[in-house]
């Protein structure tokens, strides 16, 4: 059995959502879910495609992870989201297998999803992260 199953959300980080949200918009034939996220400092924007979604995120402040990673990476693709059957059984199996889970631990995503950031190597680019949807 694979530990992931698909591709569950890739996220863009943006300094200001609504141009970024009306390209979309355009090119995706569809409307967005729009959410304020103030635990995490951010606004969100998200559009369905054929099952993954494509979140924008604009920090609300300097402050945060999401301000921190647009000040040191500029705007862009900055988070691919790995959907799996079971986040708890997929993080022990990859845990035997050498990779590691990051040290700030699960939590709670945006609408029924529980989501957990690996440990992985720079050079990959963005943040790999398991994600589960709760029903």
């Amino acid at each position: 059995m694979s530990t992931v199953n698909s591709i569950h959300h890739i996220n863009f980080v943006v300094r200001e959502l609504a141009p970024q949200i009306e390209y979309l918009r355009i090119l995706l034939q569809s409307e967005p879910i729009i959410e304020d996220l103030p635990n995490r400092q951010v606004k969100t924007a998200r559009f369905c495609l054929s099952g993954v979604w494509l979140v924008l995120v604009q920090p609300l402040s300097t402050e945060g992870e999401v301000a921190q990673i647009l000040a040191e990476r500029g705007e862009g693709l900055f988070l691919l989201s790995l959907n799996v059957d079971s986040l708890d059984a997929s993080l022990e199996k990859l845990s035997l297998q050498g990779i590691n889970s990051d040290n700030k631990g699960k939590r709670e995503g945006l609408g029924n999803w529980r989501v957990q950031d690996l440990d992985c190597p720079n050079a990959l680019g963005p943040i790999l992260q398991l994600c589960q949807l709760i029903s």
